[in-house]
């Protein structure tokens, strides 16, 4: 277990590393061939998992989609900018990668109309073929895998979009799903007593959880104070209060730890300990991913309600 710890939290600062390197020199592209490997690594090992219990699961369907989704919001998209976003976005207009005419600007606006796009197209993928007795099963995971992996990522790629503050946005989900993780381990094992979930995580404690979420609002508030310190380049505008921070630090720390539990509850399904064998000792893509999964739309929806 101290391999897996001490490799988690080497990947928080592996992350930050292309986060930064990214924001410093102004390319992108690092993290959105990282955000396609996660995305293709995760439905080849869940596409595995599932093929253990019978399942259908269309995963080069889905590996399309993930690269279609992600390459729109990488190429075309234009960043959130409703409720806060539209003040976050302090530096302007957002330098796209690809020229689109005066009159095709509407299209950099789909985001989030993807979800509906899949609803629809995935069960007519589904009718195509000849046997029909798993059409509902086959539906309803594909439908789950693109919600839990593929739209997740793809709206952190989107957060990375957003003029001046995008970069913050991310640093904070990092700050806050990693430290929450850290401290539900650390506490977990010191004072852990009762069990949260015992037939999904046998190691997982109430007492872990909880101090994961404190630690996961520590995280948020480091995230904000540092932004509203740095040039007035991050959150200031909308994200002023440390305890602001610490809202949505404990908001990110809830997601984290749900998706987490998910995760967990697909490999118990499928009878396996790892989702892979990326790592040794520590497991594969989806043990790496886990609880950033549903950070992502949190942030988004938390903002946009501000």
């Amino acid at each position: 277990m101290g391999k897996r710890f001490f490799f988690g939290f080497s990947m928080f600062f592996a992350l930050v590393g292309l986060l930064a390197a990214d924001h410093l020199l102004g390319f992108t592209w690092g993290l959105f061939l990282l955000c396609c490997g996660m995305c293709l690594g995760g439905i080849y090992e869940l596409g595995r998992m599932f093929k253990f219990r019978g399942l259908p699961l269309d995963v080069g369907l889905l590996a399309l989609s993930a690269l279609a989704l992600l390459g729109y919001v990488q190429l075309l998209a234009n960043p959130p900018s409703f409720g806060a976003f539209a003040r976050l976005a302090w530096g302007g207009v957002y330098q796209h990668h690809v020229w689109m005419p005066p009159g095709m600007q509407g299209l950099r606006d789909l985001t989030l109309l993807a979800p509906l796009l899949v609803a629809v197209i995935f069960p007519l993928v589904g009718l195509t073929r000849k046997d029909v007795s798993n059409l509902s099963p086959r539906i309803t995971n594909n439908l789950g895998v693109f919600l839990y992996v593929i739209f997740p990522i793809a709206v952190i790629l989107w957060l990375r979009k957003v003029p001046g503050s995008g970069p913050w946005l991310l640093y904070l989900l990092l700050a806050a799903s990693r430290l929450g993780d850290v401290g539900a381990y650390l506490l977990g094992k010191a004072v852990g007593r009762h069990k949260l979930i015992p037939h999904l995580s046998a190691g997982k404690t109430i007492e872990g959880a909880i101090a994961g979420l404190a630690f996961s609002a520590i995280g948020g508030v480091i995230a904000v104070l540092w932004a509203n310190n740095a040039g007035g380049l991050g959150l200031k505008p909308v994200l002023v209060e440390w305890w602001h921070g610490a809202l949505l630090g404990g908001f990110v720390g809830i997601a984290a730890q749900s998706g987490d539990l998910v995760e967990s509850g697909f490999k118990r399904a499928a009878g396996i300990k790892d989702s892979g064998q990326l790592v040794p000792s520590f497991g594969g893509v989806m043990d790496i991913m886990d609880n950033f999964m549903l950070t992502g739309p949190l942030i988004l929806i938390v903002l946009a309600l501000l």
